[in-house]
């Protein structure tokens, strides 16, 4: 659902709108003065990345350093407990 700003034409406060791209409001009520006269302004987009698109955004170099570390010192393996626990198909011993 995309938000919509619209600025006072009196105090020049912002009021946001939440609605639908097919639905915009023909008028805004100012929340600060209670003004309904407003225009909409443009205002800067929000993208929300997932965890794996901001991996694949990293510079390559950071792959680098992290297989170094991980070679200096075998606990800064993220992978070490998952590695140490064996294979979980057969149980535990004492079940």
């Amino acid at each position: 659902m995309p938000v919509y700003e619209y600025r006072c034409d009196s105090c020049r406060e912002i009021t946001t709108v939440f609605g639908a791209v097919s639905e915009k409001p023909d008028h805004v009520t100012c929340e600060s003065c209670g003004v309904v006269k407003a225009h909409r302004i443009l205002s800067r987009p929000s993208v929300r990345l997932s965890n794996l698109s901001k991996l694949e955004r990293l510079d390559p170099k950071y792959d680098k350093q992290i297989d170094q570390a991980i070679a200096r010192n075998p606990a800064a393996d993220p992978d070490r407990l998952i590695n140490r626990r064996g294979d979980i198909s057969k149980g535990r011993d004492n079940d």
